[in-house]
């Protein structure tokens, strides 16, 4: 019986300290935590409370989208309208000015004719005049010296060898012959100058109808480059009345869709801002908050179950070695109260 009190009182008394040992331990690894856990428990509930703020306050319900004022919507509707006008006008120009391309076309066949023209044998041609114009203007010039060759040349002389009764000699031949060699020479030096002034003339002509057709090609050129001018510009008014069109499309268009931009907008505030209070508030409130140390150990030592093994293992002692240690126990203090001892009480 000694050896069971006794194994039980000392197994007891190593797991009472032990077990206080582990719990100084464990209260000084909790120290830190303890001393900020006031602050972060009225932390919690503060932003708990402004949460709550948040939340029922909600999102922002005023305008939040400063629409296109008077003087933006006047200008782009001008804008448009003008650009409407722009494109039928210069859709008209183009029309009444396509026609350079077949103008260029019948211009480049008269400068291809005229270039075979250049080519042309003018002094042939004339000369060829000269002869075709030069009798009648000789005949006029030789109608004087014709008219008194034969009223006055010719028939002095018949007079005259008629008077002598020389009418078919020599003498009146001869004298016959002579007037009208004169007056042969005469008339050819008298073609001669008609027909040279003639081919003259027909040269001058003939280069002067080839500059002015040659002029009138390049007027006409010059005319046909402001028709091409006309409908460019026709063709750049249609292009421009477009940009004004589409620049003021765009701008209306941009207004709208700001507007849509600004209510998916607020739309989605108000579908998602509870959602993303609470996040934040999750990440940044509760997410930060000092957690337990996590290297405490828990205290699994066991009094009775160490007091219950002692005793055992008195016990067994007792049972080998009790006679022995019976009489040098005797009356001691230590597990005899009546005799003043102090019991197992003074192993705590």
């Amino acid at each position: 019986m000694w050896g069971a009190i006794i194994g039980g009182a000392m197994g007891l008394m190593g797991a009472n300290k032990q077990a206080k040992a582990q719990d100084r331990a464990t209260e000084a690894q909790m120290a830190g935590f303890n001393q900020y856990q006031p602050y972060v428990d009225a932390n919690l509930e503060g932003s708990q409370a402004a949460l709550g703020g948040v939340l029922d306050t909600g999102v922002y319900t005023n305008d939040t989208y400063a629409g296109p004022n008077a003087f933006q919507t006047g200008t782009a509707n001008a804008m448009g309208n003008i650009g409407g006008n722009m494109i039928a006008a210069g859709n008209t120009m183009m029309g009444q000015n396509n026609q350079f391309g077949g103008n260029a076309n019948n211009l480049y066949s008269q400068f291809q004719g005229l270039s075979e023209d250049a080519k042309r044998d003018r002094l042939a041609a004339a000369m060829g005049y000269a002869a075709n114009n030069g009798s009648s203007l000789v005949d006029a010039a030789m109608r004087d010296d014709r008219r008194n060759l034969e009223e006055n040349t010719l028939t002095g002389i018949n007079m005259n060898a008629s008077g002598t009764g020389n009418m078919n000699s020599s003498r009146a031949g001869v004298a016959d012959a002579v007037a009208r060699r004169a007056y042969d020479d005469r008339r050819a030096d008298v073609a001669a100058g008609i027909q040279d002034r003639l081919i003259d003339r027909s040269l001058a002509q003939q280069s002067q109808q080839f500059i002015d057709q040659g002029s009138a090609l390049n007027s006409a050129g010059n005319a046909n480059q402001q028709v091409m001018s006309a409908y460019n510009t026709g063709l750049n008014t249609l292009g421009e009345g477009a940009n004004f069109g589409m620049n003021a499309g765009n701008a209306l268009q941009g207004y709208d869709q700001a507007r849509l931009n600004d209510d998916r907008q607020r739309f989605e505030d108000a579908r998602d801002f509870e959602m993303r209070q609470r996040m934040n508030y999750q990440s940044g409130i509760l997410g930060k908050a000092p957690n337990s140390p996590s290297n405490v150990a828990v205290n699994r030592t066991d009094p009775y179950q160490a007091a219950m093994g002692g005793a055992m293992q008195g016990f067994g002692f007792q049972q080998q070695y009790g006679d022995q240690i019976s009489s040098a126990i005797g009356n001691s203090k230590i597990f005899n109260p009546l005799f003043g001892g102090s019991g197992l009480g003074g192993f705590n």
